[in-house]
């Protein structure tokens, strides 16, 4: 897997600038990475249908980069919004979602519903007949307020699957953590940047020593780097409850600006905040994805403007059943909302948490599986469904050329620490050492064998070591004392 995708790399790098070339017959085109068939046949006036049967693609949502595409002649651009008042009728073709039918007729998917009366939105076939209602302007990812429109290009959209681990290099022999990542044979390394440690001081003082030292220690070990960037500063905020963003999204795009910008090369992707679904992550303000969204655009915009190669993932979700609007919005609640403001064209990738509490990676919600007597009744406790149910969102949104990267996944077991566990994780009991393994190694195999995974960030190497006996402490590869446990040599002997 890994040499196909250096090889599909490689094509899309020697092909980025080709043009396409046209013959009497045809036109053809270089995949690129981020496109999407339904994105190239709208570029080139003619249909997802009509590409798949030319070029005979069996699955229109799977296409490579640096594939050639066979463009037909003499197709026609989907034909004009109809004006205001008058009614057009549009005939549904395969890979059709009623999200992308109302961006090509520059109108809104509550329009089409409403005239339609489509009892479910996610459910249409081929040769339905859909009514265009006339007049209506379908809002843009530009019109989110506070957000300036950009011509900014895209860079590069999400890498292929990849194995990854989040650490804790701050006051830590960070040459030594390197080493032990090399030593698993990840090639991603995720570290969680709290901005209020570096710009405490003030908007705009901020301290690059630490930063500097650990971006030189993982370069040096020719990792890849994941900046999460989480947690506004005090003087940032208009309150010191819990964690939460700044009273001015601004200022954290200022802050991203000047990481990718002293960055530039080094840093590979950044994800914009932490469960923001979350209260006791985004208190301040009220739980909005339509706020977050906001956030995320500036941030996308002022990184881009400085590193057009960076990533940017958009901040993951927690899996929670919870939906007060308070504390919580369900995840998957929360993911669709943030479709609706405008997430898709503000994100090369979208973060994702698919933690498995204590039940296996492939087990399905709710058969109330041996030895796990809690945590086993809902779909959000279960890795497999998390990343399905976002799947199937991003599909419904016409969103299928996105990688989902998991940057934070992984098995806690409190098996090597004594006592119980913290309250609220009491789960960790029901997975001995050995399961955490076993569940490790088949969670990596599970999401490497879907076309849609990006990279994947083991939840964690090191943090025993950092803060032991915390709940952290429950998966990290390295328990009390640093010890390896069992987990360690098991993802070690991965092939990779």
């Amino acid at each position: 897997m890994r040499r196909v995708v250096a090889i599909l790399l490689i094509a899309a790098m020697l092909g980025a600038m080709l043009p396409a070339v046209v013959s009497a017959q045809e036109t053809t085109y270089r995949i690129q990475w981020g496109d999407t068939l339904y994105r190239i046949a709208r570029r080139f006036g003619t249909t997802v249908e009509a590409l798949a049967t030319y070029n005979k693609i069996v699955n229109p949502n799977l296409i490579y980069a640096g594939t050639i595409l066979r463009i037909p002649t003499g197709t026609q651009p989907p034909p004009p919004p109809p004006p205001p008042g008058e009614v057009q009728e549009y005939t549904v073709v395969r890979g059709d979602t009623l999200l992308n039918i109302a961006r090509r007729f520059n109108t809104t998917l509550a329009a089409i519903l409403a005239i339609n009366v489509i009892p479910n939105p996610n459910l249409i076939y081929p040769g339905q007949k859909i009514k265009i209602p006339g007049g209506a302007v379908v809002p843009t990812a530009t019109s989110i307020p506070g957000v300036t429109p950009t011509s900014i290009p895209p860079g590069p959209p999400s890498v292929g699957f990849a194995y990854g681990i989040q650490v804790h290099l701050p006051g830590q022999d960070k040459g030594a953590v390197a080493a032990q990542v090399n030593d698993l044979g990840m090639k991603w390394v995720k570290q969680q940047i709290e901005w209020k440690v570096y710009e405490s001081a003030g908007r705009g003082q901020i301290d690059f020593s630490e930063l500097d030292a650990m971006v030189d220690a993982l370069n040096g070990a020719g990792l890849n780097i994941l900046f999460s960037v989480v947690k506004a500063p005090a003087w940032a905020r208009n309150t010191t409850e819990e964690d939460g963003p700044p009273a001015d999204f601004q200022d954290y795009a200022n802050f991203v600006s000047a990481l990718a910008s002293r960055y530039k090369g080094r840093v590979q992707a950044y994800e914009i905040w932490n469960e923001q679904n979350l209260r006791r992550e985004w208190n301040g303000r009220p739980l909005s994805a339509a706020s977050y969204v906001q956030m995320l655009a500036l941030a996308y915009n002022a990184i881009k403007a400085v590193d057009p190669n960076a990533i940017v993932v958009s901040g993951a979700l927690a899996p929670t059943g919870w939906n007060d609007g308070v504390n919580a919005i369900d995840d998957r609640v929360y993911f669709q909302q943030m479709y609706a403001a405008g997430i898709a064209a503000y994100s090369d990738a979208i973060g994702a948490h698919p933690n498995g509490w204590a039940n296996p990676p492939a087990s399905v919600c709710c058969n109330n599986t041996a030895g796990v007597p809690t945590h086993d009744d809902h779909r959000s406790f279960f890795f497999r469904h998390t990343l399905e149910d976002y799947h199937n969102i991003m599909v419904q949104n016409g969103d299928t050329g996105t990688f989902i990267w998991a940057t934070e996944f992984g098995w806690g077991t409190n098996a090597d620490i004594g006592g119980s566990p913290v309250a609220g994780f009491e789960f960790v009991a029901y997975t001995d050492l050995n399961e955490q393994a076993t569940y490790i190694v088949d969670g990596f195999a599970y999401a490497r064998a879907l076309n849609y995974v990006g990279p994947m960030f083991l939840w964690n190497l090191n943090f025993c070591t950092v803060v032991p006996g915390g709940e952290q402490c429950y998966w990290g590869l390295l328990g009390p004392g640093g010890t390896q446990r069992p987990a360690y040599g098991a993802v070690k002997g991965i092939p990779k």
